[in-house]
């Protein structure tokens, strides 16, 4: 982030942490706006890797769980695991122009780009850090007539689309919703042109990645899950007919064998439960002694209770008493089917 955009995101009222603007103020007024409104927020807790060169797609596609060559005008998860199929990071890979943009927590940026580019060797790619650019969430029943407004595109999921210097990602939500990416001055000017929306922090954005059922691996939880654990089969993060890339074996394994154990669910906790952090342990009765479960994320609702994504012992989902400090967790449904197994 640029000074001078955090100078005005500072100037409007938001709240740093770790460098990042995680609210204006009043979190529970952000979530229930992001809940039944339409919001912009912009996701200055987010790093853009640009991957440029003749070879960069075939390097990604032996480097990522998915299918980087066949990739087209849509974006697409995918993960970076470790030989023992564990994830390091989940990036969104979006195409632009003859290059990638991978979308990853800024707190990651840096060791993942780090780490990729020792294995460049002799391939012609070139993987740098889009300092200069930026991302910024959108989401709403309105946010499709605001694009339009400010003259940019609004595509489906999961395409994206360009308009001079931005680009628009459709991605899952209860209601339209979309990351724009571009050149940090394009994006700066952008809030005056959207009628109607109000300006959330990171927490906001994240609960609705919460409610979509979209993992956020962080440094607390990286290399802690094998993918299909945060259902990135179910999202469309797997290629299981692709070649060889880090973990694939483990990943393939899991999938053929059925050996999965935990998957992802949503959750939440009563209002006045300390937060969970990510990366948290969870108990539960069928496992005492034992851990039941972790959590990816959590944040506060517009009900006040918290709200929460946790990888979980399938039999102790099915059991029914998964404990965070004592408190019982009250499952929720996702918004895709959940597989009992792989």
């Amino acid at each position: 982030m640029q000074r001078e955009w955090k100078a005005e995101l500072i100037e409007a009222g938001g709240l740093l942490e770790d460098g990042a603007v995680t609210d204006y103020g009043d979190r529970r007024a952000e979530v229930l706006a992001a809940a039944h409104g339409t919001v912009w927020s912009a996701l200055t807790h987010m790093a853009i890797l640009r991957a440029a060169g003749p070879d960069a797609a075939a390097f990604l596609h032996g480097q990522f769980s998915n299918d980087i060559l066949s990739l087209g005008a849509t974006s697409q998860l995918a993960a970076y695991c470790t030989a023992q199929g564990r994830m390091i990071t989940l990036f969104r890979v979006v195409p632009h122009q003859d290059a990638f943009l991978l979308l990853l927590p800024a707190t990651l940026q840096a060791a993942v780009q780090k780490r990729l580019t020792m294995y460049i060797l002799r391939a012609q790619v070139k993987l740098t850090a889009a300092a200069d650019w930026a991302l910024v969430g959108l989401s709403g029943p309105h946010a499709p007539q605001a694009l339009a407004a400010a003259g940019l595109p609004a595509p489906t999921v999961p395409e994206a689309a360009t308009s001079g210097d931005i680009t628009v990602v459709a991605i899952p939500g209860h209601a339209s919703r979309y990351l724009l990416l571009g050149p940090e001055s394009a994006l700066r000017v952008l809030p005056p042109r959207l009628p109607e929306v109000t300006r959330v922090g990171a927490r906001a954005w994240a609960w609705l990645d919460i409610q979509a059922g979209l993992p956020t691996i962080g440094p607390e939880t990286s290399e802690a899950f094998v993918p299909q654990m945060t259902n990135l089969d179910l999202l469309g993060g797997i290629n299981f007919r692709k070649g060889c890339y880090p973990g694939q074996e483990i990943v393939a394994r899991t999938h053929y064998l059925g050996r999965l154990k935990q998957r992802m669910y949503r959750a939440s906790l009563p209002a006045g439960t300390p937060m969970p952090p990510p990366g948290a342990t969870l108990q539960a009765s069928n496992l005492p002694g034992q851990p039941a479960g972790t959590v990816v994320d959590a944040q506060i609702g517009p009900d006040g209770a918290i709200d929460l994504l946790a990888v979980v012992q399938i039999s102790s989902h099915d059991a029914g008493a998964v404990l965070w400090q004592d408190r019982p967790l009250t499952f929720r449904d996702l918004p895709y089917p959940l597989a009992a197994s792989c």
